[in-house]
């Protein structure tokens, strides 16, 4: 199960000026690691757990089990996984919600 985005180490202490000036890649990293803790923020299929799977077109993946195929993006299954909006719109999201609630 992955953790929560803001408690983990890298982000716990940033404001918003200094999460204002990431770069879009760092978000996705950030996403991808809070997604696949486990595995260091390497994929795993969600439906069945692969570890075997490969990207296709706009960071997109694929499971390559034979019985699965399943394709998912990082944010499947989350409350972003069908919003077109940038990582780095997304983290400030969360931030917001965090700590102005």
């Amino acid at each position: 199960m992955a953790q929560y985005f803001l408690p983990s180490p890298e982000v716990r202490d940033l404001t918003i000026t200094e999460l204002s000036h990431i770069q879009e890649r760092t978000a996705y990293k950030w996403f991808r690691q809070a997604r696949w803790p486990e595995t260091d923020g390497e994929l795993s299929c969600p439906r069945c757990g692969n570890l075997r799977c490969y990207a296709m077109s706009r960071e997109r993946f694929k499971c390559s089990a034979k019985e699965c195929k399943a394709v998912f993006t990082v944010t499947s299954g989350t409350a972003f996984a069908w919003r077109k909006l940038p990582f780095k719109k997304m983290l400030l999201a969360i931030w917001f919600r965090a700590f102005l609630a």
